[in-house]
């Protein structure tokens, strides 16, 4: 049997007067993928969460929900749970009422509604708060009563936006693992907008990194940060040291570069058509650099202690400024700052782009 598309965005666009929200969206998201979109404030994720739920009209583009064209279709013919960053709830219901809210709207019976809330309640731990008021609630059961009442209705698609940014990090860290465990228990294709890209690489089966209005990523959590695809997506997930380089030859899909005497090997693809000399960023993730007898030189001219480990903020010369990470206490004894250090990095997780 041929699996059909949980989700399909062909070259979606949304104009407000002269300004492109989104800009040409490919998208494809399989039945129970969590796939996240992921950006800084303004770069077009909430627009594209909000054309496939239906409260925006797109200018250009198809949207496909388990096959079906809906581009034209209201919000409420999508077959869609959503979940609001203000969480949305009625004040003046109660919990189960709340809960039941889309379903009464469906015309399900009460019968059906009072098994199917109990249901939902249960499966987010809040049966014992069935009668409560949402002021009488936490922030946190506020959003559990929020993603109940989103997947009490058995949706195609479950959208949330930026569902945890009310909460304090402990409770938002709770949150993302109880939302990823009853996601995987009900197999739910799930769309996640978020700016919090430690957010993203914890949840997420793939994610899309959006900039300016478009997709310029979409990959694993792995693909994201080992292997980016755009000088932004480097920059923006993870910490990054940028060195300037240029570039030397091809072979395969390798390429050679240079930075401040040193030959490091790099992804070929993203440096296509550049002519040997062209100058290059060279983007190296700090995990991958180490204090070494022989390497890079520089002086440490600031350092921070974090518990587990020290970074420091090397200045390197031509070559820039380099953030390392160095484990243990015993780093802040021996990099003071103002002391010189050699920086020696793995060579095959560098990843370079045409400057």
């Amino acid at each position: 049997m041929r699996n059909i598309e949980a989700l399909r965005m062909d070259g979606v666009t949304k104009r407000f007067g002269t300004v492109t929200a989104l800009h040409e969206a490919w998208l494809n998201v399989q039945d129970g993928e969590f796939v996240t979109l992921l950006g800084p404030s303004g770069c077009g994720k909430t627009t594209l969460l909000n054309l496939i739920a239906g409260f925006l009209e797109a200018d250009a583009g198809e949207i496909f929900i388990g096959g079906k064209l809906v581009t034209a279709l209201p919000v409420w013919e999508r077959d869609l749970g959503m979940v609001f960053q203000s969480y949305a709830l009625f004040p003046h219901m109660n919990v189960a009422r709340n809960v039941g809210y889309g379903l009464r709207a469906r015309g399900v019976s009460k019968a059906e509604e009072a098994s199917r809330v109990a249901e939902a309640l249960a499966l987010v731990r809040l049966s014992q708060m069935a009668d409560r008021r949402p002021k009488q609630l936490s922030g946190g059961q506020q959003q559990r009563v929020a993603l109940a009442r989103a997947l009490v209705i058995r949706p195609r698609l479950l959208l949330l936006d930026e569902p945890f940014s009310a909460l304090d990090r402990n409770l938002r860290v709770e949150m993302q693992m109880e939302l990823k465990e009853i996601q995987r228990s009900l197999g739910v294709t799930t769309i996640f907008v978020t700016h919090d890209q430690g957010e993203a690489m914890a949840m997420s089966d793939r994610i899309a990194v959006m900039s300016e209005g478009r997709i310029l990523q979409l990959d694993t959590p792995e693909g994201i940060y080992r292997r980016p695809a755009h000088p932004f997506v480097a920059g923006f997930v993870g910490d990054s040291t940028v060195l300037a380089g240029r570039f030397l030859d091809r072979s395969g899909d390798q390429a050679s570069v240079e930075a401040s005497g040193m030959l490091l090997t790099v992804p070929a693809a993203p440096l296509d058509g550049l002519t040997p000399g062209s100058a290059v960023s060279i983007y190296v993730r700090p995990e991958h650099l180490a204090a070494a007898d022989k390497g890079l030189p520089g002086t440490v001219i600031s350092r921070a202690y974090l518990g587990d480990r020290a970074e420091l903020l090397v200045d390197a010369g031509q070559a820039g400024r380099i953030l390392l990470r160095v484990p243990g206490v015993e780093a802040l004894s021996r990099w003071e700052v103002g002391v010189s250090i050699s920086i020696g990095f793995d060579k095959a997780e560098a990843v370079a782009f045409p400057d």
